[in-house]
């Protein structure tokens, strides 16, 4: 049985997303894609439902929480505080929240 492929527009879409992010996931390895000629990309379903989880599952949430720290530390870079340090009580806080989710 042959899996649906779709467009990174498609996912973007779905995910409620811009492109841009969904690209983004591809080049960072976090979402599988096979590419298609000189730009264009598919994504396999499967493989959009593996990287979001099960139906209900807050990991979409927290994928893209993360991926809004990680664009916010690229951005904030150079500046006086410690980056790195923000970064890693953000992601404290988020794996707070899903302990506390699945309880």
């Amino acid at each position: 049985m042959a899996t649906e492929l779709l467009t990174v527009h498609e996912v973007a879409a779905r995910l409620k997303r811009s492109p841009q992010t969904v690209r983004r996931w591809i080049r960072r390895g976090t979402l599988p894609a096979t590419k298609i000629g000189r730009k264009e990309w598919r994504i396999r379903a499967d493989d959009l439902e593996q990287r979001l989880g099960e139906p209900g599952d807050s990991a979409a949430s927290r994928a893209v929480a993360v991926d809004r720290v990680l664009a916010l530390r690229e951005r904030l870079r150079g500046r006086t505080f410690d980056v790195d340090e923000w970064l890693r009580e953000s992601r404290r806080q988020l794996e707070r929240r899903g302990a506390r989710r699945s309880r």
